[in-house]
C-alpha cells in the first residue's frame, strides 16, 4: 500500500517527459474566495501581459521573488468503482422534469459516464445506469427512475466535448469580470481526476481552461492582462500550499471581501506551458494512496485558482476588470467496500466528512429559505462559500460508473447533482476603476 507524502518520490507524472524550465514570479499575498477586489490596492510595480505588445507596469499586485518549475504532462486517470457520500432520505430533493423558471441562474450540472472497467467487466457486472439522451439519466431496472439535468454525457465522449458544455462559458464569463467555478464531484474511481486533468492523449477541463483563456487573450489585442495562479490542498481538514511546500496548516481567514487563506502563494503566468507547470509541480506535492479501487487514489481536495486582471490600452481605459476562476478536483467519497485500514481510513473519514457537509450545504441551499447553512463545518464548505452562495457562475460535472455493483453509490451522486441543480446564483461583473 502506497505512503501518503508530501514529497513524493515516485510521482504518476514521473514517466512523461517534461518540457524545459520556466522562471515565474511569486507571491505570498492572499487568496482571494470568489469576490476578488484585490486586498492590496497599491500601484505597485508589476508585470502585465500585454496581448499585443509587450508588458506594461498598470498593476494591483504586491511585490514578487523569483522561482522555477518544470512541466510535464498532466494526470492520467484509472477507472474503478467505488462507494457514496449518503444523505438522510428526508433531505433529497429531486428536480422535476417540468421544473418553473426561477429569477436567477442555477448551478449548471452536467452528469459524465465513465465505461465499465475491466474490473467491473471481469466481476460480471451490467448497465444499471445509462444516458436517455442528452439530458436524462435513467436507471436500467427501473425506468421510472431519472433524473433530468443540463447536459448527459456517456462513456463515448472525451474531455472536448465535456469542457464545450460545462467549462468554457464559464471560462468566458471569467475573462469578462466575471467569478466563475468549475468542479468535479463523484465516488472513487469514477473519473473526476481524469475529467480534471485528463492525460497528454486527452486533456481534461484545467489544460483546456487554460489554453482558452491565453487563446482568449491573443484574440483582445486592445486589452492587457495580468494572470496569477495558486493551487492548494485539503487533506484531512489541513491546508496547504502545493505551490510551497513550506506552506502547510495554512489558515482560513475573512474580511470585508470574504473567505481567504492566509500566506498562500501565488505566482504570474505567462504563457499555457507556465501554467501548467506549476500544476505539474503542486501535483508532486499532492497527497495520493493506492487502495483496492485505484493505485493512485487522490486522497485531498485541490483547489487551482486563476486569478485574472485586465485593462484597455490608454484613452480606451474603462478601469480594471478582474475575477477569479477556481478549477476544483474533489477527492472521492468511500465506504466499507474500499477496504481501508489505518491512515487510509483515517484519510477516508475527513474526505467523507467534508464531502458530506458539502451535501448538507447544498441541501440547505436548494430549499431557498432563509436557514442556516453549516459553510464552517469544514474547510472545503468555507473556501468555495462564496461562490455557492452565488457570487459567480458555478458549473458542477457529476463523473459516474454505470456499474451494477455501484448503482446505490451512482444513485446517491444522482440525488446530490439535482439538488445542486436548485441552488439560485446571481452572477455580477467585478471592475473597479483607478
Amino acid at each position: 500500500m502506497a505512503s501518503s507524502s508530501r514529497a513524493r518520490s515516485s510521482s504518476p507524472f514521473s514517466h512523461r517527459k517534461p518540457s524545459s524550465p520556466y522562471s515565474s514570479t511569486s507571491s505570498s499575498s492572499s487568496f482571494m474566495n470568489n469576490r476578488l477586489m484585490p486586498r492590496s490596492c497599491s500601484s505597485s510595480a508589476s508585470s502585465y501581459f500585454n496581448s499585443g505588445n509587450g508588458f506594461s507596469s498598470r498593476s494591483m499586485t504586491p511585490n514578487r521573488s523569483r522561482s522555477e518549475s518544470m512541466y510535464p504532462a498532466p494526470r492520467g486517470y484509472s477507472a474503478r468503482a467505488a462507494p457514496p457520500v449518503s444523505f438522510p432520505s428526508e433531505e433529497l430533493i429531486t428536480e422535476p422534469f417540468d421544473a418553473p423558471q426561477r429569477s436567477g441562474d442555477s448551478i449548471s450540472v452536467t452528469i459524465r459516464f465513465r465505461p465499465l472497467s475491466e474490473r467491473e467487466f471481469q466481476r460480471g457486472d451490467e448497465i444499471s445506469w445509462y444516458a436517455d439522451g442528452d439530458k436524462i439519466v435513467r436507471n436500467e431496472y427501473n425506468p421510472a427512475t431519472a433524473y433530468a439535468f443540463d447536459r448527459v454525457f456517456g462513456p463515448h465522449a472525451n474531455s472536448q466535448e465535456v469542457y464545450d458544455v460545462a467549462a468554457k462559458p464559464v471560462v468566458k464569463a471569467a475573462m469578462e469580470g466575471v467569478n466563475g467555478t468549475v468542479f468535479a464531484y463523484g465516488v472513487t474511481s469514477s473519473g473526476k481526476t481524469h475529467t480534471m486533468h485528463g492525460d497528454h492523449t486527452s486533456p481534461g477541463i484545467i489544460p483546456l481552461a487554460i489554453k482558452d483563456v491565453f487563446s482568449i487573450i491573443q484574440d483582445t489585442p486592445g486589452s492587457e492582462f495580468l494572470l496569477r495562479v495558486s493551487y492548494l490542498e485539503i487533506y484531512n481538514e489541513v491546508i496547504n500550499d502545493l505551490l510551497d511546500p513550506t506552506g502547510q496548516n495554512l489558515r482560513v481567514r475573512e474580511d470585508a471581501q470574504g473567505t481567504y487563506v492566509e500566506g498562500i502563494k501565488e505566482e504570474v503566468v505567462l504563457s499555457p506551458g507556465h501554467a501548467l507547470s506549476f500544476i505539474a509541480a503542486g501535483e508532486e506535492h499532492r497527497h495520493v494512496g493506492s487502495n483496492n479501487f485505484n493505485l493512485f487514489s487522490s486522497r485531498s481536495h485541490t483547489i487551482f485558482t486563476l486569478m485574472i486582471e485586465s485593462s484597455a490600452h490608454g484613452d480606451e481605459y474603462d478601469g480594471v476588470i478582474f475575477s477569479q476562476l477556481n478549477l476544483i478536483d474533489l477527492a472521492g467519497s468511500e465506504s466499507s467496500k474500499t477496504e481501508t485500514t489505518g491512515i487510509r481510513r483515517k484519510e477516508g473519514s475527513y474526505i467523507n466528512k467534508s464531502l458530506l457537509t458539502l451535501g448538507t450545504v447544498i441541501g440547505k441551499l436548494s430549499e431557498g429559505k432563509a436557514s442556516h447553512v453549516p459553510y464552517r463545518d469544514s474547510k472545503l464548505t468555507r473556501l468555495l462559500q462564496s461562490s455557492l452562495s452565488g457570487h459567480g457562475h458555478v458549473s458542477l460535472i457529476c463523473t459516474v460508473t454505470p456499474a451494477s455493483s455501484s448503482m446505490e453509490e451512482t444513485h446517491n451522486t444522482l440525488k446530490f447533482a439535482s439538488r445542486a441543480k436548485r441552488v439560485e446564483i446571481y452572477a455580477s461583473r467585478n471592475k473597479v476603476y483607478y
